[in-house]
């Protein structure tokens, strides 16, 4: 019987290329969209923040960011905060791009994609999010079913629990982790118990070709890649 093979993510704003390599990697990809959403930002090497509603891009030789502004209640499910509007972020947030990519190769790419999301006006983060990310999934040709946790696999199981429940409603029997944090919190004995096997990812940062001539920086937004490369899928994930 052919594996058929789960992994899942936080929908994020404009995630980097490891968020797409496991949507790649995979047959079925959940969005957990039903998880609390956190403000709490991870710090990229060079001291930039970014989190679930802002992500880094290339500014000049420098790593900086985009970000969307929202409004929440603490314990607020990420489904359910929603985007301000009373500030004018959208056209600062164009402008930014257009300044530091207009002269890329792919830009009218990518730049029509990011203008057509933004100008939908969504209420909530998750739609905003959900629309990019269709778009490049569509971009790229990649072939994983992509689910909704809240709609099609709703649960108030968490952690080993939560994807053990999801492999097994959705039909997965291969279990495709994060390596960092998966090594750490994954209870292989439970996988193991339940007929799922467990994969762990082996993503290194794509190197590509970045318009600016100095020092590559690694691990930026997706529209990054976008801009410099389109939808072309690396080499190295073809191997």
């Amino acid at each position: 019987m052919k594996d058929v093979v789960f992994s899942g993510h936080q929908p994020n704003f404009l995630p980097y290329m490891g968020f797409f390599y496991k949507i790649y990697k995979s047959d079925i990809f959940v969005l957990d969209d039903d998880v609390q959403y956190t403000s709490r930002e991870y710090s990229c090497d060079d001291g930039v923040r970014v989190g679930h509603n802002s992500n880094a891009i290339r500014i000049g030789d420098t790593r900086g960011k985009i970000c969307v502004p929202v409004s929440y209640h603490f314990g607020d499910k990420i489904n359910e905060v929603r985007i301000c509007y009373d500030v004018q972020w959208k056209k600062k947030m164009l402008k930014t791009i257009r300044c530091n990519y207009g002269k890329h190769p792919f830009f009218e790419l990518g730049f029509s994609m990011i203008e057509e999301a933004l100008n939908m006006d969504y209420e909530n983060l998750y739609d905003l999010n959900r629309h990019f990310l269709n778009e490049i999934i569509i971009g790229f040709g990649f072939t994983a079913r992509i689910v909704t946790a809240s709609a099609d696999v709703p649960t108030g199981l968490k952690n080993n629990e939560r994807n053990i429940f999801q492999c097994k409603s959705l039909g997965a029997n291969v279990y495709y982790s994060g390596a960092g944090g998966g090594r750490k919190y994954n209870d292989e004995d439970a996988y193991s118990e339940n007929g799922i096997r467990l994969e762990y990812s082996d993503y290194e940062p794509v190197r590509y070709r970045q318009y600016h001539k100095n020092d590559f920086i690694e691990n930026l937004s997706v529209i990054d890649y976008i801009f410099n490369c389109g939808y072309k899928i690396p080499e190295g994930w073809l191997k």
